[in-house]
């Protein structure tokens, strides 16, 4: 799984994980693992498939979401390291205006003039 992973994450760092999108990379995970490891034949000669919980045994319990969430990390450590003029940086410390426009009132629209259109 360790050639797929940055395949499948690939800007996964700077993107919100929804649980829909979380839900999908476990399942896409699942089905390229179970391909991996193959079923496997019981004692009474019947093959079955790897079940959740054994994947997950088997992987120790290291996830795609667990590694996204280390890559997160390390790319907060990255941005948080660079110089403050680069525009990344620029952009992460950011802050957010619109409660200042929301105590100017600025209007988003004009108000129709009567008669006009």
């Amino acid at each position: 799984m360790d050639c797929n992973k940055p395949v499948i994450t690939r800007g996964s760092e700077t993107c919100v994980l929804k649980e829909t999108v979380k839900r999908k990379l476990l399942i896409t995970e699942r089905k390229i693992l179970r391909r991996i490891f193959g079923p496997t034949k019981d004692r009474d000669g019947t093959w079955k498939i790897e079940t959740n919980g054994e994947l997950n045994n088997l992987i120790r319990n290291k996830s795609i979401i667990n590694y996204i969430k280390a890559q997160r990390l390390s790319w907060f450590g990255h941005v948080d390291r660079m110089a403050n003029d680069r525009l990344v940086k620029k952009l992460h410390d950011w802050k957010h205006i619109k409660e200042d426009l929301r105590i100017m009132k600025i209007n988003k629209w004009p108000k129709m003039q009567p008669g006009l259109g």
